[in-house]
């Protein structure tokens, strides 16, 4: 699947109706990736987030949407350079929507398809979503797009649910 918003650079799909907070990146981190909340060093004031690439960590935050790089979405796989990063190296600004709809990068290849609704968590790759499992313990977004590649972007809405009933 082709990205359906191209002209969208950065941020959520709708300002209104979304949270978007600023955070301080622990590494470089890809446009639309799923972010987990690390440690912080005591000087900071912000969270601090990487990447994540674990299905079962209940502190998946939000998807990155911006930062200091302020690089585009790519096709959907890892960024190889800085033009499709939020950040490029750890300490930088990055901007999570931790609700409402933005893109995201996911995977609808491995396991089940992505349909429209399907409960996404983080993938076993770094910044990715899939189709929440039983396995997962945190669902952090339903699609509002299909998907059938393994490495895409398409329309999500955070939530933050949780675990799959």
């Amino acid at each position: 699947m082709t990205n359906q918003f191209p002209g969208l650079a950065r941020g959520p799909i709708d300002h209104n109706a979304s949270s978007v907070i600023n955070v301080i990146a622990n590494g470089a981190i890809t446009m639309g990736s799923a972010v987990a909340l690390v440690a912080a060093p005591t000087s900071e004031i912000l969270p601090r987030v990487e990447e994540t690439d674990n299905p079962t960590v209940v502190r998946t935050y939000g998807i990155a949407v911006g930062g200091d790089t302020d690089g585009i979405y790519g096709d959907g796989s890892a960024a190889s350079d800085d033009s499709t990063r939020a950040t490029a190296s750890a300490g930088e600004g990055v901007v999570v929507v931790t609700q409402g709809r933005c893109l995201a990068r996911v995977d609808g290849a491995t396991g089940v398809a992505i349909v429209v609704g399907s409960p996404l968590a983080a993938s076993t790759t770094v910044g990715v979503l899939e189709v929440a499992d039983t396995n997962a313990t945190n669902i952090i977004a339903r699609a509002l797009q299909p998907s059938t590649g393994a490495a895409d972007i398409i329309a999500v809405d955070v939530q933050r649910e949780g675990v799959v009933q």
